[in-house]
């Protein structure tokens, strides 16, 4: 078992000396470009707003939140580091909530429990526990001061590939510094011994544990925590051995183990979590082998007539709306399969980036992608709709099938949707709606169904577009196909359903059965209804 004290090791070796040195190591506008926002964008898409820092070295990103409008409280396990951040917050002009060496070990004793939006741990920082019990009770900790729903970050250098094939870095993100330099010394699979080397010859070291990307995410699912997603350099999809660092992102669960919270989503990030959850569930099972590449609603020409030929159909109707050329650039938002994107870019021969929050679609459209010779005109990326990733006036056309029901703030959407898009670019989507006639009673059971607190109908989408800006070119009523669209895979589902059971399980497959007769008979009622938009900016 491992000697307590080296947990603490780190202490002694962020020296006074070297803690003043710091600054010029990691550079701070350096690594401002190299992150790009990336933290405060994260923080902000799930709605955090009392952020700990819990790793806050000399303070670069406490400062840096604090200017970004979060109440940023700055804590390190080092006393020098936490003088130098007081330093820099005060040079910078900022005010930070909270500022105290603290172990991570006991968070909770020193800031109290459910205290915080969001937890960082970052510049690799959590590899100076030594063992396993140490980061466990550390994780725990953090653990309990979140509140529930609350966000955890936590960055690592890639141990993996360096352990695998060597050390590399592209010095692009951590240590940019003019004149300076960061590698191991010693590496084995217990032990990285790193030494930063300065231009005028001075040497340090910092002694760590080489934490595997995986280790860490077991760790995290173990104490609790939920939602794991992992980015490489700040980018998602990432290829592992590319990447030089990798930063997790785990929730505490609303209803947490501690007995904080419960209750319904009610945030952006619970209801993104909780449709990502699904997506990457079971669904993913029954959507891809019934429903097959392409999973959004039919338009059917015959009652007897097949799905897939209906969803060929709804592509070849979409097409003719979008007016594109092979030098336009389209966004395809929340993109399943991506069978929308690659029939552009066959069909017009453009370029598309297609988006979603499903790990396990985005990875499937890929690999169905690569199949068919489009990876050179297809793309494909997490993304949140509430929160694009990308720069304003980006974009000749924005598309969007069935995906805004999901949404938590369709306003936000609409104007992330506005603002990628240049100017004269086109807004195509289509959603299921709910009638604006429909009874409260079946409106919440509706809602339930699809785990959004709001839905619309089609005049709240065209009042929204307007508000916005955009012309409204198009709009069409197709409510007529979503009861057969999803009677045939109901259908489907029964005539699979052994299959199925053995591979899901009968309650699983009950539960998808009923909430597909659901969605048949509210259609044929008349409560929800499917429309068709375009718009221009």
């Amino acid at each position: 078992m491992t000697d307590a004290s080296v947990n603490d090791r780190y202490r002694n070796e962020y020296s006074r000396e070297f803690v003043k040195r710091w600054d010029d190591l990691i550079g701070w506008d350096g690594r401002a470009a190299g992150e790009a926002d990336f933290f405060p964008r994260l923080l902000a898409a799930h709605g955090a707003r009392q952020v700990v820092d819990i790793a806050a070295g000399t303070g670069f990103h406490s400062v840096m939140l604090a200017n970004a409008g979060f109440e940023v409280t700055a804590s390190d396990g080092s006393q020098n580091m936490i003088e130098q951040t007081k330093e820099n917050a005060k040079r910078h002009g900022v005010k930070l909530a909270d500022t105290r060496s603290c172990d991570w070990r006991n968070l909770h004793e020193a800031f109290g429990e459910d205290k915080f939006d969001a937890l960082v741990c970052l510049g690799n920082s959590f590899t100076h526990l030594q063992d396993h019990e140490a980061r466990r009770d550390a994780l725990e900790s953090m653990f309990r001061v979140l509140k529930p729903g609350g966000m955890l970050v936590i960055d690592h250098r890639n141990y993996d590939r360096m352990l695998d094939q060597g050390f590399s870095s592209k010095h692009s993100f951590y240590y940019t510094g003019a004149g300076v330099d960061a590698r191991p010394v010693e590496l084995t699979r217990t032990r990285a011994k790193f030494q930063y080397s300065f231009a005028d010859g001075q040497n340090y070291h910092l002694t760590m544990y080489p934490l595997k990307e995986g280790y860490i995410a077991h760790l995290l699912e173990d104490c609790g925590f939920v939602g794991n997603m992992r980015y490489g350099d700040f980018e998602r999809p990432f290829d592992q051995g590319d990447v030089d660092f990798i930063q997790q992102i785990a929730f505490k669960p609303r209803k947490a183990t501690n007995g904080g919270g419960g209750g319904k989503p009610t945030s952006r990030s619970d209801i993104v979590r909780d449709t990502q959850a699904y997506y990457d569930g079971a669904a993913d099972e029954i959507y891809r082998e019934i429903w097959g590449e392409n999973i959004h609603l039919g338009v059917f020409d015959r009652a007897d007539e097949g799905l897939p030929e209906a969803m060929v159909r709804s592509n070849e109707k979409l097409s003719a709306e979008l007016g594109l050329k092979k030098s336009d650039y389209v966004l395809d938002v929340g993109c399943g399969y991506g069978a929308a994107a690659r029939f552009l870019a066959e069909r017009f021969g453009c370029r598309v980036l297609a988006t979603n929050i499903s790990d396990r679609e985005l990875a499937h459209a890929r690999d169905l992608t690569k199949a068919r010779g489009l990876d050179d005109r297809v793309d494909y990326q997490w993304a949140d709709f509430h929160d694009l990733p990308f720069l304003a006036d980006s974009f000749d056309c924005y598309l969007s099938q069935e995906a805004f029901l999901h949404a938590v703030d369709k306003d936000a959407v609409l104007r992330e949707a506005q603002r990628v898009l240049k100017p004269g670019g086109r807004l195509v989507f289509t959603d299921i709606l709910v009638r604006r006639g429909t009874s409260d009673e079946d409106r919440a059971k509706i809602s339930e169904r699809v785990g959004s607190p709001v839905m619309w109908d089609a005049p709240d989408y065209a009042e929204a577009l307007q508000k916005l800006g955009l012309t409204i070119e198009r709009q069409e009523d197709m409510s007529q196909h979503v009861a057969p669209t999803y009677g045939w895979v109901r259908r489907e589902l029964e005539r699979r359903r052994p299959e199925f059971e053995k591979r899901i399980g009968k309650e699983l497959v009950d539960k998808t059965s009923a909430a597909l007769q659901f969605w048949v008979d509210s259609a044929e009622a008349g409560r929800i209804g499917w429309g068709w938009f375009v718009a221009r900016k």
